[in-house]
């Protein structure tokens, strides 16, 4: 809530003749020497006098102060002794010791006299104070508020405490007042409780005779529950009243524990029941691996493991494959599918690589048995939605076969006869050529398979995953005034006369606007920003003149006890749920305490910088909770890099609902450089795609293409496969990182994004601690308008990222400078602050429901780079194959190997080199080492070739 302050005339008048006063200096009285000598004279028979009573006075009153203190440390070992003491005799109680402590006060006496009952009850008493401890502790725990009673031990010790530390007496007395009626109305409590009589008997010891007396003319007044529910409520009013606390403040702080240890234990049990079912499905295929090698290795088989170097699966690009060559391709015939359906067990091998013959088939035979297939042929949009459902499970076999290492080459012995032959069943497929309309029709069911909308029970989550905001008193109005006071003075000193002086307090910062008087010039305002710093003795004071669409210069000073702005106060807003935006971004508070949100849609992209500590993590996770909470899974998608590995690892639990998928790697968050260049490539192809779907559409931008899809405008065909695309937003954690390891590649995608990606719905967040030139290079600026500066070292780095100086005067911990597209002057903002803890309970909260069956799958850069590659193919060098395996069989991807093996020069062997890169033979380029090679064997590489 906005709070200012203007000053009266008065305030300001005062605080001239304030200043003014101390301008003048007293006027010193002159006289003559004589005059002089005569005062000195008079002076010195008295001074003797003086002095020696004055001296006398000061012994005596530090001597009394001495003497006070001691009086007070003793007092205050007494009432620690006395503190120890009673807990000592409280906490040996024993009810044996009752009969030993039936005596008055006087018969104790007998202890000294040596009395005889009196000593044999001091023998017997099992209490480790003897018999006054026993006295002691059946007297407060029978005779007062039962083991309530401890609370007396505790209010001596604080009395001790207070008195040695000299703390404040009246706040002793009513911390200790608010601990004996606790205490009472616990014991009364506890005893009306003991009057329910279908309950456990409970000891008289928890009430004692006050808690009991109590307890009985509450009963007997208002009956059992009443008197229950009535202390119940003067306990809870009580704890409000002795803690300062707020009722629904405390309500809500337990409403968030309770949620999330339930968020916890609810993915705590996915994760044991994942890991279950994992275990099972590997428990399910090591045992069908054993049964198929046991029918391999039998002799009648006609089926054995080849002497050649097994052919292993592609790692990367294995997903594109959907069929075998059809030189491996074999018919067989019905008898032989017979016996082995009758005599073997079916063999399950995930896309096997069989070496068998080339035969020649009767295509006549064939064309008659497929006839009796094809009577019904499918649609040409069914055929491509099978086509990319088998394409999944193709690529999910690919996957667990790649992670278990292990493949079989199939070979036939030539020496068996057919009829004896037990095979695995294999599908008849004839091929006679696959046409470009067949790719076309191929890819676009890929495409409808991969974006048609599947509906999901999805439950956001809750306001109480987070921690609520503390309470947190207001400036003072004298720290208001004095802050002003101190300006005024300080302008005063350097003829800065100001006008209308207005104060506005902020959580972090409070803004002080004032009207220079005519003929003062902006500039000399702003180069006093380290006077009135050395004035006010505080540090991140920034001058802003003017005042974007106002009259004014605004000074802002940090508060001296500044209040941490939660997520919650900022989310749990009208302001932010009721927001018109697509894309919400929560960035904080502002200097007036306000709340304020960005649309990312409108920025189109965010760079953000700062030093280290001084809060970019926190500010992701804040803008990343900003979103989960505002949009839906089908509405927007995530793609993480983090290349610190450590940053945003928690949102993994988001791989079925929020993030992308990349056929190309194997990473739900991105962490090595390599594949961060390879998604950036990949959403390269998911803008050109779209731009390709807005165009065939006719329209403009991603809001009309969606919105005429939800009015039924626009219809999925084969031609068009046309549906709702959600935004998709690309977080870098750290770009510095990128560029150290592959600048080129990474700076030329990203440029081309921030370019070109705006109106497909693509947007990126990109945040660097290192805001320098190599890394915030003028391609990359110049396409981020939207910029977030946290604190600082030099002004260098200031200008870097907002070309304005200011960030180095931040104070950190989230206090920020925003820059939005088209304003002149940043904005000073103070990041909602997010716990590691709440990160967690979002996404354990998400991750634990039913997410899609497919996740949104980004085009795949290896396809591309083979379909473009078989395309030209007679472009090719001629040495390309000789090269390729050439590679593969030294499994070293280097120009130097090709040089020396071909005999060729630097210029033609590069070449080859970008060409097999091409193909997916070698990977890209990584510095100095030797590209990684994709194929591991020959074999393979005639398979993929």
């Amino acid at each position: 809530m906005e709070r200012s302050h203007e000053l009266s005339a008065e305030d300001i008048a005062l605080v001239r003749a304030a200043s003014g006063s101390k301008e003048h200096s007293p006027q010193r009285v002159k006289g003559n020497a004589d005059s002089s000598r005569k005062r000195v004279t008079r002076s010195g028979k008295t001074s003797g006098k003086v002095n020696g009573t004055k001296g006398k006075v000061a012994a005596q009153s530090a001597s009394k102060e001495v003497q006070e203190e001691r009086l007070t440390q003793v007092i205050a070992v007494l009432l620690g002794l006395c503190s120890v003491l009673l807990f000592l005799a409280l906490i040996s109680y024993s009810r044996l010791d009752q009969a030993n402590t039936d005596v008055g006060v006087g018969q104790l006496t007998g202890l000294l006299t040596n009395d005889p009952d009196i000593a044999a009850r001091a023998d017997t008493t099992e209490n480790w104070l003897g018999l006054i401890g026993a006295f002691l502790a059946n007297f407060f725990l029978n005779g007062t508020i039962g083991w309530f009673a401890l609370i007396f031990p505790g209010i001596f010790g604080l009395w001790s405490y207070s008195v040695f530390s000299k703390k404040d007496l009246a706040l002793t007395m009513n911390r200790s007042l608010f601990a004996l009626l606790l205490g009472l109305l616990s014991a009364s409590l506890v005893g009306t409780i003991r009057e329910i009589y279908w309950l456990p008997q409970i000891a008289y010891e928890c009430t004692g005779a006050v808690g009991a007396f109590i307890a009985s003319i509450l009963t007997g007044l208002i009956g059992t529950i009443g008197g229950v529910l009535l202390l119940v409520a003067a306990i809870t009013v009580t704890l409000l009243y002795a803690f300062n606390a707020d009722l629904r403040q405390v309500i809500s702080k337990i409403r968030y524990a309770s949620n999330v240890v339930w968020t916890r234990v609810a993915g705590t049990a996915r994760r044991i029941r994942e890991a279950t079912d994992g275990d099972s499905q590997r428990a399910e295929k090591s045992e069908g691996r054993t049964q198929a090698k046991t029918v391999s290795s039998k002799e009648s088989s006609g089926i054995e493991i080849g002497d050649e170097e097994p052919a292993r699966m592609i790692r990367r690009f294995k997903e594109t494959e959907q069929a075998l060559p059809p030189s491996i391709q074999r018919q067989h015939s019905e008898k032989v599918a017979s016996r082995e359906k009758e005599t073997a067990p079916p063999i399950r091998r995930e896309n096997p690589i069989i070496q068998t013959p080339v035969h020649e088939i009767d295509r006549t035979e064939l064309s008659n048995k497929n006839e009796v297939g094809r009577s019904t042929p499918p649609s040409p949009l069914d055929q491509g939605l099978q086509v990319a459902e088998d394409s999944i499970q193709d690529r999910d076999e690919s996957r667990i076969l790649r992670s278990e290492q292990e493949s079989v080459t199939l070979t036939r012995s030539p020496a068996e006869e057919p009829a004896e032959v037990i095979m695995p069943k294999l599908t008849v497929h004839v091929e006679e050529g696959e046409t470009d309309a067949d790719l076309e029709m191929s890819e676009v069911g890929k495409l409808i398979e991969r974006l048609k909308d599947e509906q999901i029970k999805y439950d956001p989550p809750q306001i109480e995953l987070l921690a609520p905001q503390e309470v947190h008193e207001e400036v003072e109005d004298n720290e208001l005034k004095t802050h002003a006071r101190l300006l005024q003075e300080k302008l005063r000193t350097f003829n800065i006369e100001i006008e209308n002086l207005t104060v506005t307090p902020g959580p972090v910062v409070t803004l002080f606007e004032f009207v220079p008087a005519a003929g003062i010039k902006l500039s000399q305002i702003e180069s006093l920003g380290d006077d009135i710093a050395l004035a006010l003795k505080a540090r991140g004071i920034r001058i802003i003149a003017p005042i974007p669409g106002k009259g004014t210069v605004g000074v802002e000073i940090p508060n001296t006890h500044p209040a941490t702005v939660r997520i919650r106060s900022v989310l749990n807003t009208t302001k932010f749920r009721e927001a018109d935006l697509r894309l919400p971004l929560a960035l904080g508070k502002t200097t007036v305490g306000e709340v304020f949100c960005a649309d990312l849609t409108k920025m189109p992209h965010l760079l953000i910088a700062g030093a280290t500590g001084a809060g970019k993590s926190v500010g992701i996770n804040s803008i990343l909770a900003s979103l989960l909470y505002k949009m839906h899974p089908s509405e927007l998608k995530l793609a993480i890099i983090d290349p610190k590995k450590i940053e945003l690892t928690q949102y993994r639990a988001l791989a079925n609902h929020y993030l992308v998928c990349c056929p190309d790697i194997d990473e739900d968050i991105v962490t090595d450089p390599q594949n961060a260049v390879l998604l950036l490539k990949s959403l390269e192809l998911e803008m050109d795609r779209r731009y390709d779907m807005l165009a065939k559409s006719g329209q403009r931008n991603i809001f009309d293409y969606n919105k005429k899809i939800d009015e039924g405008a626009l219809k999925p065909t084969p031609e068009a496969p046309h549906v709702k695309l959600p935004f998709i937003v690309l977080i870098i954690d750290e770009l510095a990182d990128l560029m150290i390891t592959a600048s080129k590649e990474v700076e030329e995608p990203i440029a081309r994004l921030a370019q070109l990606a705006r109106a497909i719905g693509i947007h990126m967040i990109v945040a660097t601690q290192r805001p320098s030139v190599d890394v915030l290079t003028g391609m990359i600026k110049a396409n981020f308008p939207a910029r977030i500066a946290y604190q600082v070292a030099t002004k260098v780095d200031s200008r870097t990222i907002l070309d304005v100086n200011g960030a180095e005067q931040l104070l950190g911990n989230g206090d920020m400078l925003y820059l939005p597209g088209g304003r002149p002057k940043p904005l000073r903002l103070q990041n909602a602050f997010i716990t590691t803890e709440e990160v967690e309970a979002i996404c354990e909260h998400i991750g634990s429901q039913k997410g899609y069956s497919n996740p949104y799958t980004l085009p795949s850069l290896a396809e591309k780079k083979k379909t473009s590659s078989g395309g030209t193919s007679d472009e090719r060098d001629d040495l390309f194959d000789e090269a390729a395996h050439l590679v593969v069989r030294h499994q070293q991807g280097s120009v130097s190997l090709l040089q020396r093996r071909l005999k060729v020069g630097y210029a033609r062997a590069a070449r080859i080199v970008d060409e097999l890169e091409d193909a997916g033979i070698v990977g890209p380029f990584d510095g100095s080492k030797a590209r990684e090679v994709l194929l591991e064997s020959e074999a393979e590489l005639e398979a993929f070739l």
